[in-house]
């Protein structure tokens, strides 16, 4: 069910038998030169459709822009920063919390939204209510550690393969790309990673700045294949559906 597509008396109905609401989250940025700027929002979106099939719960409108400074030299790579997104979730959650929401699924599709979730979350808590958040990719490598996957690779190219194949442009697969590292003894070895004697240790910096590439990761697009994505997201929709049809047995504390 559809907020956007609801009447107000449903609305009040709705929540005087449930407390559970999802908003999906995602991000418009460059994954690499064979994939669309979308994939943060796109997949989010289909597994909310998937979801749907096997829940009854309301899904308020998602948010399609997200956090992702490191990312703004590649074209296209829009960010609100964590400012506008913290301030964006705070309204949206004031308003479904005055409705009757109690339990608030972030069906998250970017890693870059994570720190302000959990300050939202933390808020929400503080509130009586509960931030959950649904990072789908991380569940995903959980559910099958071959799935697990960087930013852009094979993990996120076999969703979008699974979302719509004609928004992947398998011709346009370059390889990984990692360029200037911060010297001999500091290798690059991937998002805000540098290696030092075996260990890394995060120095975030503007992408470009490490690849040439919008991609990086274990996980190589060009092995990404349909039924991959299909599967995994299959996967991910049925955990994700059986997690909210056992919510009302969470307590609020």
């Amino acid at each position: 069910m559809r907020l956007n597509e609801m009447t107000d008396w449903e609305t009040e109905q709705y929540f005087q038998e449930n407390d559970t609401v999802i908003l999906t989250i995602g991000c418009l940025e460059s994954h690499g030169s064979h994939n669309v700027l979308g994939v943060d929002t796109l997949i989010p979106e289909k597994l909310l459709s998937m979801i749907e099939e096997r829940t009854e719960v309301v899904a308020a409108p998602g948010i399609p822009y997200g956090v992702c400074e490191d990312m703004t030299s590649f074209p296209g790579t829009i960010s609100i920063g964590e400012d506008c997104m913290y301030m964006l979730l705070t309204r949206i959650t004031e308003g479904l919390l005055q409705h009757g929401a109690k339990k608030i699924l972030f069906l998250n599709g970017h890693g870059g939204n994570i720190p302000t979730l959990n300050r939202v979350c933390i808020e929400l808590n503080k509130r009586g209510a509960l931030g959950v958040q649904l990072n789908w990719w991380v569940m995903a490598g959980q559910l099958n550690p071959k799935w697990a996957g960087g930013h852009g690779g094979g993990e996120e190219t076999a969703a979008m393969l699974a979302v719509n194949p004609d928004l992947v442009k398998t011709d346009h697969i370059r390889s990984m790309e990692l360029i200037n590292d911060l010297g001999d003894q500091f290798p690059t070895i991937g998002f805000d990673q540098i290696e030092f004697k075996g260990v890394g240790i995060p120095i975030p910096r503007e992408v470009t700045r490490y690849t040439s590439n919008g991609w990086i990761g274990p996980d190589d697009p060009k092995d990404a294949t349909a039924a991959w994505g299909q599967e995994m997201l299959t996967a991910v929709a049925d955990y994700i559906g059986d997690f909210i049809k056992n919510l009302p047995r969470m307590v609020l504390l």
